[in-house]
């Protein structure tokens, strides 16, 4: 406040706050965020601050405040609040970490436990903060504010490489405001941490999206797997017949993290996230499958999230497989569009097998068009077997509207002895007046050996639903063998 002004016009200033700003600045802010999230688009990166001015004597209201006392605190003491928690038991009524109104404070980069997650934003808006190191984005505020992002789980290592921080499986987004607003992305999950011949931990998952408001906005982004490169030798101990010590040489990515459900008038649902990858010298790798699309509840027209893509995989040593992820399934829908399926990861192999992974199914509605499905991943394997993944089978839709999700095509094989091409994925079924929709391609096959390559058959198209045109049921491809 102004250094000469009186007690009456602090009163004054309190009371017109608490009269006008509570009831009609609440209400056409609220209407201006509504409008904000309409317009927004599906893909949210982070949450937009919203910023919050003060009454004009810049005083808080301390008779509703939770701290007592001038609110001339000094910054060493915020500071210290903020990196004990961004969700202290003492808050400002509004500005940044408000119960009131403002935006959730981020975590500290040196937070422990529950400080790592973010703070929530304020009662009436505010956006959440993000987490830090696995912890979870706090949620937006009651009437609209977005969720804060997860944080990624990777593990901190000093100058000597030792693990300072343990890695984590990513966080959770923050939900958004329970009326309006987006949820926040989850977190990255940690990557494998290898010390000194010793495997400290495994990939882990990404976090989950957050869900949206009640009413409008989209689900968060699910967060990608964590990765694992595994370069260890362990022989098997033929003294320990229950143990097999050769299997710490296998690698496997983490999955991704399913995305967040829309608002139940207009939303999208979120992404899910990617599979990690996974390579191995000695052992078998598998990639982390794709975390599953957010659903949209939406009845205004809203779109499935589509399903992550599963992790790729590579295997070097003879004997042992490479296996792609699969994808993770598009997102369901009341009212518009299904999610497409993530596509399976891809599969190398020097002298060991190779797998691609399967393609996500996608994603069905009641009213509206069904996503299509993910391709299968593709196989190349240069003294093994290769076989592509199969693709994912098209959504369908329940009622009327559109047609059928198409069905994803077939994983390419390239192998030495044998390859086998993956089969496409079956049309969804189309709606009232819809037309079914159509199989995906098979895939192709090269192999070194005569009469070793196999095509995939093409997917089986969708029946139609009533009055509607069945879809076609494509060819396997034309895969002839080499010498």
């Amino acid at each position: 406040m102004a250094r000469h002004a009186k007690k009456s016009d602090r009163s004054m200033a309190i009371r017109t706050y608490l009269t006008a700003g509570l009831t009609a600045g609440v209400t056409g802010a609220a209407l201006a965020g509504v409008g904000t999230l309409l317009l927004a688009d599906g893909d949210v990166s982070g949450p937009a601050q919203i910023e919050v001015q003060l009454v004009s004597n810049e005083e808080d209201i301390l008779w509703l405040s939770l701290n007592g006392g001038s609110d001339r605190r000094s910054a060493a003491q915020s500071a210290v609040v903020q990196q004990s928690s961004a969700n202290p038991a003492l808050r400002p009524m509004i500005g940044d970490g408000g119960w009131l109104i403002g935006n959730g404070l981020d975590a500290a980069d040196d937070c422990q436990g529950d400080a790592c997650n973010g703070g929530d934003g304020g009662i009436l808006w505010g956006n959440g903060g993000n987490g830090a190191h696995g912890g979870t984005g706090g949620d937006g505020g009651f009437w609209f504010g977005h969720g804060g992002n997860g944080g990624d789980g990777d593990a901190v290592l000093d100058a000597n490489g030792n693990v300072v921080r343990a890695a984590t499986a990513g966080g959770a987004g923050g939900k958004g405001g329970y009326m309006f607003g987006n949820g926040g992305a989850g977190g990255k999950g940690g990557d494998a941490v290898y010390q000194n011949g010793v495997k400290k931990n495994g990939a882990l998952a990404g976090g989950r999206g957050g869900d949206s408001g009640y009413l409008l906005g989209n689900g968060g982004n699910g967060g990608a797997g964590g990765s694992d490169s595994n370069n260890l030798n362990v022989a098997d101990d033929p003294a320990t017949t229950n143990v097999n010590e050769s299997a710490q040489n296998n690698a496997a990515g983490g999955a991704g993290g399913a995305g967040g459900v829309g608002g139940i008038l207009n939303g999208n649902g979120g992404h899910g996230g990617d599979g990690g990858s996974a390579d191995s010298a000695n052992g078998n790798a598998t990639g982390g499958s794709g975390g599953r699309g957010g659903l949209a509840h939406s009845n205004a027209g809203g779109t499935g999230g589509n399903g992550g893509n599963g992790g790729d995989a590579e295997a070097d040593d003879a004997g042992k497989t490479a296996k792609g992820g699969n994808g993770g399934a598009g997102g369901t829908s009341g009212t518009g569009q299904g999610g497409s399926g993530g596509n399976g990861g891809n599969a190398v192999g020097d002298d060991a097998h190779a797998v691609g992974g399967s393609g996500g199914a996608g994603g069905g509605v009641r009213l509206g068009t069904g996503g299509d499905g993910g391709d299968g991943g593709d196989a190349v394997s240069e003294d093994g077997n290769a076989t592509g993944g199969k693709g994912g089978d098209g959504g369908s839709v329940d009622l009327t509207g559109g047609g059928g999700g198409a069905g994803g095509e077939g994983g390419d094989a390239d192998g030495d002895e044998k390859a086998t091409g993956g089969s496409g994925g079956s049309g969804g079924t189309g709606g009232l007046g819809g037309d079914g929709g159509a199989g995906g391609d098979g895939g192709d096959a090269v192999a070194d050996d005569e009469g070793g390559a196999t095509a995939g058959s093409g997917g089986d198209g969708g029946f139609g639903g009533t009055d509607g045109d069945d879809g076609s049921a494509s060819d396997g491809a034309d895969a002839p063998a080499t010498d």
